[in-house]
């Protein structure tokens, strides 16, 4: 595990950690119990996942607006729990942007971005993001085990 203080969860992950049918369930809670410091999200994890769980096609089932936000509550209440302010910038980054091959890659380097600019570790259950980092920046990423 990278030596960092604060594992910021991509959106992937979240949905893991609250949807107890996600294939990753398990392994989200796994993770996140074997931590040992803080965890985080950031605004835009928390709109994805207020996105995601509106989603029926995600869910399996249509969920009311304030079900979606007893549920981010929930986790902004967990005490390990952390709030990464987005500041950063992919014009003015703290990582190299050069990697980017396409626009499917924009939100994951700006996570990892965010992920640097707070001197934290993106927490994520895709492996190729590591693959198309620049190798310095490579540090700012954990995926998940499965």
């Amino acid at each position: 595990m990278p030596d960092a203080h604060v594992i910021l969860f991509d959106v992937n992950a979240l949905v893991a950690l609250t949807l107890t049918t996600h294939q990753h369930h398990g392994a989200a809670h796994r993770f996140l119990a074997g931590l040992p410091g803080h965890w985080a999200t950031c605004p835009l994890t928390e709109s994805s996942l207020f996105r995601l769980l509106l989603n029926p096609a995600v869910t399996g089932s249509q969920r009311a607006v304030g079900d979606i936000t007893a549920i981010v509550r929930g986790i902004r209440a967990e005490r390990r729990w952390r709030f990464l302010t987005d500041d950063a910038s992919l014009a003015d980054p703290d990582i190299t942007t050069e990697v980017l091959m396409g626009h499917h890659q924009v939100t994951d380097l700006h996570l990892v971005n965010v992920a640097a600019r707070h001197g934290a570790v993106l927490a994520t259950f895709d492996a190729a993001i590591p693959t198309w980092l620049a190798p310095a920046d490579r540090r700012h990423v954990l995926v998940i085990p499965v």
